[in-house]
């Protein structure tokens, strides 16, 4: 009984504190205005992701011919420095590559697949950047033969973007301070901060599809810069 009227209390305390919140916006003048600040620089991170596909007339063929496959690109990452803790197994998959015709009354095959595909997919995260179109040029070589393209990222964004929320929250009093002046009013208290969460703030990827081996020809690749940005909603309280 005492832990439901704490409870009681707690929630009623939290709905007043909501309420006054609400009264202070609307019991005073207020100015409510967007902050912003960004910062362009060049990415530190490529990701790279890529499949090896094998094509034979049954299903354990395939699996084995494949598996050959993935271990030379394995070893191949490896002999490159690659740490494994950066390669990470996407996909594996085996099905036919052929349709199958089945009887529509029995719902038997009527002809069994001619071929069966065996496929594996892999993301490798490369630093530095400049090694990406090297590696992706030697996986090739060693039998990747479908490679889905790149993402050029920032690696550790968090202490940038901390001192560019602080540049916005700056330009937000900036900007408010000139719409208050020009009322010929002041700013008083901060009635609320409202971050603005950005939707995606990856790089654009870069596709690229691989063309018949060759002798670990790099595939030129260009990261181009990473735009990192932060945006506060303030509202103030406004005084004469």
């Amino acid at each position: 009984m005492i832990r439901s009227l704490f409870a009681l209390s707690l929630g009623l305390a939290l709905f007043a504190a909501a309420g006054h919140a609400d009264t202070l916006k609307d019991g005073v003048p207020n100015l409510s205005v967007i902050g912003e600040a960004y910062e362009d620089v060049a990415p530190d991170l490529a990701i790279l992701r890529f499949g090896v596909v094998t094509e034979r007339p049954t299903a354990a063929d395939a699996a084995t011919e494949n598996a050959r496959a993935v271990e030379a690109v394995l070893a191949e990452l490896k002999a490159l420095s690659v740490p494994d803790a950066e390669v990470e197994t996407l996909g594996v998959t085996l099905a036919p590559a052929t349709s199958e015709e089945r009887d529509p009354k029995t719902g038997k095959l009527k002809t069994p697949p001619k071929l069966f595909r065996a496929r594996n997919d892999f993301q490798v995260r490369v630093t530095p950047v400049g090694k990406a179109g090297e590696i992706a040029g030697s996986l090739i070589d060693k039998g990747v033969n479908s490679f889905e393209g790149v993402d050029f990222e920032v690696a550790h964004p968090e202490q940038k973007l901390d001192a560019l929320r602080r540049e916005a929250v700056k330009d937000a009093e900036r900007q408010a301070k000139i719409y208050a002046e020009a009322a010929g009013l002041r700013l008083s208290r901060v009635l609320e901060i409202r971050p603005i969460e950005e939707g995606d703030m990856r790089p654009r990827a870069f596709a690229a599809k691989a063309g018949p081996a060759r002798s670990a020809a790099e595939i030129p690749l260009r990261p181009g810069i990473r735009r990192l940005s932060a945006r506060v909603n303030i509202l103030w309280g406004l005084s004469r």
